[in-house]
């Protein structure tokens, strides 16, 4: 059995170096050497921020307000996995108990989940947004979900036009819009504008919005770029025959497999 030793300020334990891995041999898992004498690092500030400090997915989940699973698919769908540590060298990301990441980088997953969230949309765009506004897609359509807030504050205000809802369905994406049914001229306006945001979003990856396309998958079809493709594999025979899954006024399902 290894031994274990502690990190200096952090909850985290490790195997020493009889257990055959070396935790010092990356610069992630480095702390700098602290003289005796700490006027040689200018304070005693310098020598505690040179302690690297980690902490269980548990915990940083906690910290963060989302559950460890959202939080293991964040990290992956951030390509992060890489800077996730564990002391079992065996042990599978997506199971481990013993999972560790940087105490540090729970400023950087704060960052991401606020962006998910569409925290400064939310601020921008009150005005266009009902009070309990569903904004269901990825990041990467973020500029559609601008656009469509901007053309929301273009319309007449006698239209009373704000957005309900955004949401992704089958790969595109799908606007839930409040206004005044009455108006044919609102309706013919709203609907236009659904079907243009609709088009665009199969162009554009949903989760980075880098120039993207629909990716045919049996588990999920998603718009992706290359980067993210992986998020929707396995693909089906008909993947990058399919540009538009509703063109032929079809469900998902009812696609060719060849």
């Amino acid at each position: 059995m290894a031994i274990l030793l502690k990190l200096r300020g952090s909850g985290f334990t490790k195997p020493s170096s009889s257990s055959g891995r070396n935790w010092m041999s990356t610069p992630a898992m480095r702390s700098q050497p602290v003289a005796s004498d700490p006027s040689a690092l200018g304070c005693e500030r310098h020598r505690k921020e040179d302690v690297v400090g980690f902490i269980s997915l548990n915990e940083a989940a906690d910290r963060l307000g989302v559950s460890v699973s959202y939080l293991r698919d964040l990290i992956d769908r951030v390509d992060r996995i890489p800077t996730v540590l564990d002391p079992d060298p065996t042990a599978d990301f997506w199971s481990s108990t013993t999972t560790v990441i940087n105490e540090r980088d729970l400023r950087t997953y704060e960052n991401m989940i606020a962006r998910r969230r569409f925290v400064r949309v939310r601020e921008k765009y009150a005005d266009v947004l009902v009070d309990d506004v569903v904004l269901t897609i990825r990041p990467g359509w973020k500029s559609l979900l601008e656009r469509v807030c901007e053309r929301l504050r273009w319309m007449p205000s006698e239209w009373r036009a704000r957005l309900r809802k955004a949401r992704e369905k089958s790969g595109y994406l799908v606007l839930g819009v409040e206004y005044d049914a009455d108006r044919e001229d609102a309706r013919n306006e709203i609907a236009r504008l659904r079907e243009e945001v609709r088009l665009s979003s199969l162009a554009i990856c949903e989760e980075c919005g880098r120039q993207g396309r629909f990716r045919y998958s049996p588990s999920r079809s998603l718009t992706l770029c290359d980067r993210h493709s992986r998020l929707s594999e396995p693909t089906l025979p008909g993947d990058g025959v399919i540009a538009d899954p509703a063109s032929d006024g079809g469900s998902i399902s009812e696609l060719p497999l060849d």
